[in-house]
This record gives structure tokens, sequence and C-alpha cells, in this order.
């Protein structure tokens, strides 16, 4: 009798700080910062990146966004994939 047993994979987690241009209310979100566990392949989440193809990115790739707040021009999200 085979009993195998496999711990399972820990979660992906990415975490993205936002900013909007002040000046312009209607500007597109760019990324000041994003810090990952895990992985977040395929998305590229580099500093100065359009945040919403980010966004898109990570929930094409079975990424769930579990939070998002923002504070006026700021704002922060974090997203989780479970295997």
């Amino acid at each position: 009798m085979s009993n195998s047993v496999s711990i399972p994979r820990p979660p992906d987690v990415v975490t993205i700080l936002w900013e909007r241009n002040p000046l312009k209310p209607q500007s597109s979100r760019r990324i000041v910062e994003a810090s990952v566990i895990g992985s977040a392949e395929p998305c590229k989440l580099s500093t100065g990146r359009c945040y919403r193809k980010a966004v898109n990115c990570l929930l094409d790739n079975g990424f769930v966004r579990v939070t998002n707040t923002h504070y006026d021009v700021f704002g922060v999200a974090v997203f989780v994939r479970l295997f």
C-alpha cells in the first residue's frame, strides 16, 4: 500500500503600491513599488508600468484580488494565487 503525502505549495502573494498624477486626476495609475512572495510569472510588475495592465495580467493568470485600498492619489492592492 502506497501512502504518498505531499506538502502543499504555499500561495503566491503580490502587493502593489500605485500612484496617480495629482495634477491630472484622470491619469492612469502607475506602479510605484511591487513586492512578490513566490512568483508573479508571467506578469511584469516593474516600477513605472501601468497598474491596470499588471492587474489584468495577474487576474488572467490565476490571482485573486483580496484587497484594494486607495488614499487620494495612492493605493495598495494585494493579490493571491492558490494552487
